[in-house]
């Protein structure tokens, strides 16, 4: 029989920190807590090997799909028994994994009713079994998918209908499953992907208990290290290379199991704890590190521990093996003395070295639960991680302000708020425009070490936006296992636009839980709320000015003066309006809309000249209280027209730098809707302010402007606040009433929350100075490649 410990521990786990309870806190395992393995699991056919009561996997054979440039040789060779194809390189890929046969799966030719047909190429496809006593299932497959001729690999699947996990500690895990649906959806979700080893999080803390047999499988042990499997990263070319080598030039001698960075002591060593000698043991003593190497990946339907986002699914019982994404044991920090308590501290050099071995040896996500400062060199290794292709996720800290430290503070890393059972913001959590997302990290049970009973293996509860943080990295790793070729800023946009609005929950923290909390089954499906920064359906083309000069897919460097196009019929991008074509310099488009005869309205953010008009308050000067006209003959990125005056706001009260124009519109009613940048004044309103419109009814245009003002829309009476982030600073309304707004800065109202480059829409029951309705996500600007380094400066709905 095998047993864990289960130890319940109260403390709230710092960011800026990590915390394990002093001895005194401690409890004493519970020996009669059994965790019993199923009888009579396993199928006797020895080719196979149970995953669970979902699926099963053929544990000796695989599909390689070989690419063009190896299936002429295929096609020529009689496949068999032999193990061999005639390839040098391929056959030395079978003699050091023992392949018994290779055979080509699509044996039958197409009738000749389909010759006409295009139909895929299969010719590619073949099936290939291995010695179980060479190698590994995962070590072939690994091996063949990493040559050039091979196009993909897959396993062999065998499919019931439903998966549940059975680890011990399932039921206690409320932010996997809850009846009151305050959770991440994890059973739902693991029906559709489990996480995959090609998919690595390093786990950059305190170390890894990687022998616990929820990590690292049945085999593992405090004095059998060698054994490790399970879900943890082990280098093959180290651990199977020369002692005292670096087999594999990577910088580090015998990392096959990780790095321990720790080199000497940050504070008072705790006793009994390595303080001393960076070296390729990254074991924990702290069990911090370990907790949230569980929550990313513990072995999940073992009959052993906790499940967890991206661990696999097992055969119901102990294995020495697990086909979870895989847990980079990376240790930065460790135990330490503060007054009678154990604590344990990081070191921003050690974090930096292990973010650099991470990047370069397959990490693509990297959870870290610490706080941080701008020192030791993390701020060059984040832009290398990032660089590399890897996504950062960071606990937004348990001081329960709105103060990010300088991790959090960076636009391309994203930070983590922590949630209770009820979906409101844990007491504890910091908050902010500046996270991204929320998790669960209220009494969240983990792998757990216990340097106290180093033999015995425990689980654990623990809170903390430290505990929040890797379980968001187990749902990306999860989420990029089903969608490997998703790039880093596709599968952080599919988690925020997938998240689950909590507003309404925190009504007092809107807009500082980042998107909503994270949802493993709605990432997997794509599910969007229409609300919280979901940013839902788009059917039709959205035009934006942007600030920032991003570069976006299909459209290239988008500069300050273009328009870009997206068509969210076919999810692309392109340039709609190239401005430096038509005159534009030096200026940004503040504010521009599209008549129905294809003419553009535009003001720009500075007084500027504009070749080829007339017409303005000073000849050929153009104010950025204006409205210009450009009647085009082309438009993209060849340009063409001419340009018109349409609108001098100096003739109608708009007078001084705060009357900017910043967003325009043309009304149902015809009239035009303008937002200024700071607070305007006009005749006949008063009390105006920069997150309302009012509506210009014209009796003349041009040069010589003229006409009457009224209220269109009030922001403070839907919620929009006077502080300057929300002041609207794009603006479109349909022909329906409804409006689009984005804002200057991070906006939150009821149900909805977002950035700068984010839209909304406000459906309006009410306008004017009594201005009501309701709101709902639009444009989620991050799920659409645009960067949070841009802001949308204009927007205009294309019917």
């Amino acid at each position: 029989m095998n047993q864990t410990n289960k130890l319940v521990i109260s403390t709230i786990v710092s960011a800026s920190a990590f915390v394990t309870t002093a001895n005194a806190q401690r409890v004493d395992p519970k020996p009669n807590e059994s965790y019993l393995v199923a009888s009579g699991a396993v199928p006797a056919n020895p080719a196979l090997f149970e995953l669970g009561q979902a699926e099963w996997i053929v544990a000796d054979e695989f599909i390689v799909e070989f690419g063009v440039d190896a299936r002429d040789t295929l096609e020529a060779m009689n496949l068999g028994g032999d193990g061999r194809v005639g390839i040098d390189e391929l056959d030395q890929l079978c003699e050091r994994h023992g392949v018994k046969f290779i055979r080509k799966q699509f044996q039958s030719k197409a009738p000749k009713v389909l010759e006409a047909v295009a139909l895929p190429d299969l010719s590619g496809y073949t099936v290939v079994m291995v010695d179980l006593d060479v190698t590994t299932l995962q070590a072939a497959m690994a091996d063949f998918e990493a040559n050039p001729l091979v196009r993909r690999v897959q396993s062999i699947g065998i499919h019931p209908l439903y998966v549940t996990p059975n680890d011990s500690d399932f039921s206690s895990q409320w932010h996997l499953q809850q009846t009151s649906d305050k959770d991440i959806d994890a059973p739902e979700g693991l029906d559709i992907q489990n996480g995959a080893p090609s998919q690595i999080v390093a786990v950059i803390d305190s170390g890894v208990r990687y022998y616990h047999k929820d990590l690292g499988g049945s085999a593992a042990s405090s004095t059998n290290t060698t054994a490790i499997g399970g879900n943890i990263w082990i280098n093959a070319l180290e651990k199977n290379g020369v002692a005292g080598v670096d087999d594999d030039s990577n910088g580090f001698i015998d990392d096959w199991i990780g790095y321990d960075f720790v080199s000497s002591a940050i504070a008072t060593c705790w006793s009994g704890e390595d303080c001393t000698g960076a070296d390729n043991d990254p074991r924990d003593f702290n069990g911090h590190g370990t907790h949230c190497s569980g929550i990313v990946a513990a072995l999940n339907n073992n009959g052993y521990g906790v499940a967890s986002p991206a661990g696999g699914f097992g055969n119901g019982a102990l294995s020495t093996t697990g086909d979870g994404a895989r847990v980079m044991c990376l240790r930065i920090g460790h135990s330490a003395v503060s007054g009678s308590s154990e604590v344990g501290y990081v070191r921003m050099d050690y974090a930096a070295s292990a973010l650099n071995y991470a990047a370069n040896n397959g990490a693509r996500i990297a959870t870290c639960s610490w706080g941080s400062s701008n020192s030791g060199g993390i701020d060059a290794a984040c832009n290398y991680f990032i660089a590399a292709g890897g996504i950062i996720f960071k606990a937004a800290g348990n001081a329960n302000t709105s103060t990010a430290d300088y991790m959090c503070s960076r636009t391309d890393i994203y930070s983590v708020a922590a949630t209770d059972q009820s979906d409101k913001k844990a007491s504890f959590s910091s908050y902010g425009t500046w996270v991204d997302l929320s998790a669960p990290g209220v009494t969240i049970y983990s792998t757990y070490h216990n340097h106290s009973a180093d033999a015995n293996d425990y689980v654990a509860a623990l809170s903390g936006t430290s505990m929040a943080t890797p379980l968001v990295a187990g749902v990306a790793a999860n989420l990029w296992s089903q969608f490997p070729t998703m790039t880093a800023a596709q599968v952080v946009a599919r988690l925020i636009s997938t998240s689950e609005n909590i507003d309404a929950l925190n009504p007092s923290y809107v807009g500082r839980l980042g998107s909503g909390r994270v949802n493993l089954d709605r990432a997997l499906n794509n599910t969007t709320s229409g609300g919280g920064g979901g940013g839902g359906t788009i059917t039709g083309k959205v035009l934006v000015a942007l600030l920032g000069t991003p570069t976006l897919a299909g459209a290239g460097a988008v500069a300050e003066e273009d328009i870009a196009q997206y068509d969210g019929a076919t999810s692309t991008w392109s340039i709609y309006f190239d401005g430096s074509d038509v005159g534009l310099t030096a200026v940004a488009i503040d504010a521009f809309a599209v008549l129905p005869s294809g003419e553009l309205l535009i003001s720009i953010n500075i007084a500027s000249n504009v070749a080829g008009l007339t017409g303005g308050p000073s000849g050929t000067t153009v104010d950025d209280s204006d409205i210009i006209k450009f009647t085009p003959t082309s438009l993209g990125t060849t340009t063409a027209g001419s340009w018109s005056f349409y609108f001098d706001a100096s003739d109608v009260g708009l007078t001084t730098n705060n009357e900017d124009v910043d967003a325009i519109a043309i009304l149902p009613s015809g009239a035009i809707g303008i937002s200024t940048l700071g607070d305007p004044s006009v005749t006949g309103l008063t009390g105006l302010a920069d997150e309302d419109v009012i509506a210009f009814t014209p009796s003349a245009l041009g040069s010589v402007t003229m006409g009457v003002w009224t209220y269109y829309f009030d922001g403070s009476n839907v919620g929009l606040s006077t502080n300057s982030s929300e002041d609207v600073d794009a603006f479109a309304v349909s022909s329906a009433g409804v409006s689009t707004f984005s804002t200057v800065g991070a906006f939150g109202v009821v149900n909805v929350s977002g950035l700068d480059e984010d839209a909304f829409n406000f459906t309006p029951t009410a306008t004017g100075t009594a201005t009501a309705g309701s709101f709902a996500s639009y444009f989620l600007a991050s799920a659409r490649g645009i960067p949070t380094s841009a802001n949308i400066n204009a927007i205009h709905l294309l019917p």
